[in-house]
């Protein structure tokens, strides 16, 4: 049989602290100069985003930390990016179980005989109304990126109507409408989350290093769930 790679294999005590070589050809394009290579510190920035609010319980914070902290250290440990998504999947999980028991502490406590599943406390969170699109980053973006195909799309339009050779358009002025609202992130989401997270438990090859945007889905929806009532 053949053996994993060197840098899958466990590190000795003098190579430890060295970055993984696959963390050394992550390129960023930059906009005002040269690609260059990505750095520890903007991996440590990109992570860092993601920050639960102060109501969310204690327990839950550290357990998100540790998700964070995982994908820090990614970059000396290429193959922790799916244990921190992983990780991340499940603090939303823990969370969930966590808020739910205060409302329902028979059907969700510890003495519960019922086991619930991701897909069911966030269907149920949904249901409840501690959860909806309005409080997920990616509906805003998501408007945003219609609203400029819109802009874009009227552009064309207009070009070929006039039979002008060009035509400006500012995509950056693009102001989303109502219509541009119709995704349902949420039901996207429940359906998602749940299949990566039953991936990953029952053991898969899977590796890949893009999971910030399951971190922050998982962000939006925790800090939603524990946000304290308006006054």
């Amino acid at each position: 049989m053949p053996s994993p790679s060197p840098a899958d294999q466990l590190r000795n005590a003098a190579t430890a602290l060295e970055p993984d070589a696959r963390a050394l050809t992550t390129v960023a394009i930059r906009p005002l100069g040269p690609a260059t290579m990505v750095t520890l510190a903007e991996r440590h920035a990109d992570v860092s985003q993601f920050e639960l609010i102060q109501s969310v319980p204690l327990d839950v914070r550290v357990h998100f930390e540790t998700a964070r902290n995982l994908y820090l250290y990614a970059w000396f440990v290429y193959r922790f990016y799916p244990v921190a998504e992983q990780q991340a999947l499940a603090t939303l999980e823990f969370g969930l179980r966590e808020r739910l028991t205060m409302s329902s502490p028979d059907v969700y406590g510890p003495n519960s005989k019922w086991i619930p599943t991701l897909a069911k406390m966030l269907e149920t969170a949904r249901r409840d109304g501690l959860i909806d699109n309005g409080g997920m980053r990616a509906t805003e973006r998501w408007a945003l990126r219609r609203a400029r195909d819109r802009v874009a799309n009227e552009a064309t339009r207009k070009l070929i109507e006039s039979g002008a050779d060009s035509i400006e358009y500012d995509l950056d002025g693009a102001v989303p409408e109502p219509q541009d609202y119709s995704d349902d992130a949420l039901s996207i989401f429940i359906e998602t989350l749940p299949a990566i997270r039953n991936t990953y438990a029952h053991g898969r090859a899977m590796l890949h290093p893009t999971v910030l945007g399951t971190f922050e889905i998982v962000t939006d929806l925790i800090n939603q769930i524990f946000s304290p009532p308006d006054v």
